[in-house]
């Protein structure tokens, strides 16, 4: 639902409710008119059907950059026509006037202006049309025409003028302070519109004159040169329109020149930000966040669209003179000497000198040139101080020490946030502007907040570096580009290959650094992002028991419906990729996304899958989407498949080791949780239950009755079998919270946190009716009944640890598996002998 615009609802209501007061007068007055004559409703009804008949003579008024459009109609001359008719003595009628301009605004309006413009428009035509007859009928009290007086040119044109400026200051001015004061702005005026209205109500008020006289003294000639001047002004009109169409044409094309231009200069910047980025392998993504941190901190300072444009621009070719420092200097893990500090500070002024030739439109050199300059005047090249030294510079020169200090570098670790913000404050004053250094850090956590999508985390926060060491923070490696160019551009060879190299090695080395689970593939995924681009990335792993492959870790879009994906072996790119152990890409990505929702499969375009193999085939897939490329290279399916196998190792590791810790805490028959499982969360349970204030807890020890003779009599397999579904009717009765382990052969034991005595007991009783209800088959037409004995404890009442607890509920569930059979051994006695027992 779109949101009403009360500034703008609040004039045109006024302006609708004072219109339709004044509309009614008219209509009221023009009905006491009489019905012939000149002056009468006859004559109002043909220039009413003459209004209709001009009113598809409407034109645009516009100005040259297509804005202050007013629609004019060659009709408006009809309404100058309606005052001299009817205003004038004996009638004395504003009514037809109104009628008409009501009439006149409605079909200029009508299909061009939206609604509320329309209804604005007919209201403020009421308004003007009735103030203007009012001033007219002024200056014509005392001199006032009678039809007896003849027709006097001299003494009706000058009012007539004036009406029609009245008329159209009210109007045009109106309609100019409705759309400024609805849109926040300064009123202002085109002169272009302003010239070519007055043309209309000048030509209007002449061939008004024109049509009177006609009219009034029977003067044909006058009709023939008031019809040629509405003619005229139509036509002039229209070549306007036309001029305006060619000028808007020529503008548009001036526009899509200079956008092409900025194109080439952006293309231009990134091709020698590469260069740079071929020299220097350290920060691959500091480029991007530089530029993030420079443009988000020019908007804070309202600096120019031109500085706007060359802090975007700067933060890509800051440091491109390092292509002028030996990469030995670059690259050293060491402190720099002297010397080779001396090399290093040639680069500001080898890169202002080798963007003066590109001759940018906007002060990218200033920031290249002197972005090592600082506040007190100790920097380099020219030893600028204070606000000598360009805004665009030194914004460049904050959130570039920033982002280095937050960085791995060769000399030095990188710093926390706050260790990188602290040393920031205190080189403020000094090294930056402090009104800088002030608003960056008000404003940084906003900042990082936009980078985290995009960032491939660089921004480490190990141990504080230490400032004794005095490490140069002008001595930083050369910049990294935004992202991975892309093939059509001819850029891979140098800096993604380097790139490649080194991602694969970090690959290499943290991808088998966790045997977690979930720790290794969320490794796995954002160490893929540096070096094959996606949107969303999915590893699926086959789950041996459903035998189908389960979305393990999603990343990127939509990541919601990706999590807990299912896909069946063989369906889809990603199943058979799995089936086949082979990868595929630059399929349709729809075959592979059955199951999503249509408006978010269309935006996907390019899909790659890679196998994740061992030495029994694959048991899993990575799969990568992307909505901006409709193909993957073949450079890319190396690299996936490069991942894919160093991911393979680490993923195979993390199940093999999830799998047999959880075999050991797991009991294979009936999967739940073993004696060790049991002490385990038992013990963790009676400590939550001390710490909440000795809160209340159960156990409910269950023993199968007489299953000896079922496993005696029917065999173990039988006896396995009992004992799993025994496990899961147990299961079906108690809470979601409760848990239920296997304790040993055919004894269940539960766990209740928060449980009374008397909860327990209900639960106990539910548990024992459902297990007695099951007809459980041990062969073709054969059944057995079954029935469990049930002891409870309860902490802290009957202990409070796992040992007393467990001693109680097996104690009070031996009690129970005696009682019940001195109850059956009772219930099967002969009825004599049962009652010489009790005499």
């Amino acid at each position: 639902m779109s949101k009403i615009n009360f500034k703008r609802l609040v004039p045109v209501g006024a302006s609708a409710a004072v219109g339709a007061g004044l509309l009614l007068y008219a209509a009221y007055s023009t009905l006491k008119l009489p019905l012939m004559g000149w002056s009468g409703i006859g004559a109002l009804f043909v220039l009413l059907a003459l209004t209709l008949g001009s009113s598809r003579f409407t034109v645009p008024v516009t100005t040259v950059d297509g804005t202050g459009q007013i629609h004019k109609s060659v009709a408006d001359s009809l309404i100058f026509l309606a005052v001299m008719m009817y205003a004038l003595p004996p009638v004395g009628n504003f009514g037809p006037a109104i009628v008409l301009a009501a009439a006149v605004t409605f079909l200029a309006h009508f299909r061009v202006a939206e609604h509320s413009s329309t209804i604005f428009g007919i209201g403020l035509a009421v308004i003007s049309t009735f103030m203007a007859s009012l001033v007219f009928r002024v200056m014509l009290i005392g001199g006032a025409l009678s039809n007896e007086q003849g027709l006097v040119l001299d003494r009706l044109l000058f009012p007539l003028c004036v009406f029609g400026v009245v008329q159209y200051a009210l109007s045009t001015f109106g309609t100019v302070a409705l759309e400024a004061f609805s849109a926040g702005k300064r009123m202002t005026i085109s002169q272009e519109s302003l010239v070519w209205t007055l043309i209309t109500h000048v030509a209007s008020v002449t061939s008004a004159a024109m049509f009177y006289a006609a009219i009034h003294d029977s003067r044909v000639p006058f009709l023939f040169v008031g019809v040629l001047i509405v003619a005229l002004v139509h036509l002039l009109y229209r070549f306007n329109e036309k001029r305006v169409t060619e000028a808007t044409r020529a503008h548009s094309e001036k526009l899509h020149y200079t956008e092409e231009i900025a194109d080439l200069h952006m293309n231009t910047i990134e091709s020698l930000a590469i260069a740079i980025d071929a020299k220097d392998q350290t920060t691959h993504g500091h480029v991007r966040r530089t530029q993030i941190y420079a443009t988000e901190m020019g908007k804070l300072l309202k600096v120019g669209e031109q500085e706007l444009r060359a802090l975007v621009a700067g933060a890509l070719l800051h440091d491109i003179g390092k292509l002028a420092v030996p990469e030995y200097i670059l690259n050293k893990p060491g402190k720099l000497t002297e010397s080779e500090f001396a090399k290093m500070k040639i680069h500001p002024t080898v890169g202002g000198d080798i963007l003066k030739r590109v001759n940018f439109p906007y002060p990218v050199e200033d920031i290249v040139r002197y972005h090592h300059e600082k506040w007190d005047g100790s920097g380099y090249p020219k030893g600028l101080r204070g606000k000598g030294i360009p805004l665009v510079a030194r914004i460049i020169s904050v959130v570039d020490f920033y982002d280095a200090t937050r960085c791995d570098r060769p000399y030095r670790k990188g710093m926390k946030r706050e260790d990188s913000l602290a040393l920031l404050q205190k080189m403020s004053g000094s090294s930056f502007d402090p009104m800088v250094v002030d608003l960056f850090k008000k404003h940084v956590a906003k900042f990082d907040e936009l980078i985290d999508a995009q960032d491939i985390k660089e921004q480490v926060q190990p141990v504080t570096s230490d400032p004794a060491n005095k490490a140069r923070p002008d001595a930083g490696l050369a910049s990294d580009v935004l992202g991975s160019p892309d093939d059509s551009l001819g850029f891979r060879s140098i800096t993604e290959a380097q790139r490649e190299v080194f991602a694969l090695h970090e690959i290499a080395q943290t991808i088998g650094s966790s045997l977690n689970m979930s720790d290794t593939v969320t490794l796995i995924a954002n160490k893929l992002q540096a070096i094959v681009p996606f949107d969303t990335c999915i590893i699926y792993v086959v789950d041996d028991r459903s035998g189908k492959a389960v979305s393990v870790h999603a990343v990127g879009d939509h990541v919601e419906l990706f999590n807990r994906r299912r896909i069946s072996i063989g369906d889809g790119i990603t199943g058979w990729v799995i089936a086949n152990g082979r990868s595929m890409c630059n399929s349709s990505p729809e075959l592979d996304l059955v199951g999503i929702p249509d408006d978010l499969v269309k935006n996907y375009r390019g899909v790659l899958v890679s196998p994740l193999i061992r030495e029994d085939g694959a048991f899993g897939a990575i799969t990568l989407y992307s909505k901006g490329r409709t193909s993957y290279t073949s450079e890319h399916v190396r690299l996936l498949e490069s991942v894919a196998q160093h991911a393979a190792s680490a993923l195979n590791n993390a199940i093999t080791f999830e799998r047999t810790k959880e075999s050991a805490l797991t009991d294979p028959l009936t999967e739940l949780p073993n004696s060790r499982g049991f002490y385990m969360m038992l013990e963790q349970r009676l400590a939550e239950c001390q710490r909440l204030g000795r809160e209340s807890l159960a156990l409910i020890s269950m023993d199968i009755d007489d299953f000896k003779k079922i496993n005696d009599q029917y065999g173990h397999a039988i006896g396995d079998r009992l004992l799993a579904n025994i496990g899961r009717v147990i299961r079906k009765e108690l809470r979601q919270m409760d848990i239920l382990s296997r304790y040993a052969g055919d004894e269940f034991v539960a766990i209740m946190p928060m449980a009374s005595q008397s909860m327990a007991e209900a639960i106990a009783d539910r548990i024992r009716n459902a297990v007695e209800q099951l007809k459980f088959s041990v062969r073709t037409g054969k059944s057995v009944d079954v029935a469990v004995s049930v002891g409870i404890a309860c902490f802290p009442a009957d202990g409070e640890t796992s040992e007393e607890l467990l001693t109680t509920a097996a104690r009070n569930m031996q009690k129970d598996k005696h009682a019940r059979k001195n109850l059956i051994s009772l219930a099967t006695m002969p009825t004599p002998s049962r009652i010489d027992q009790y005499t």
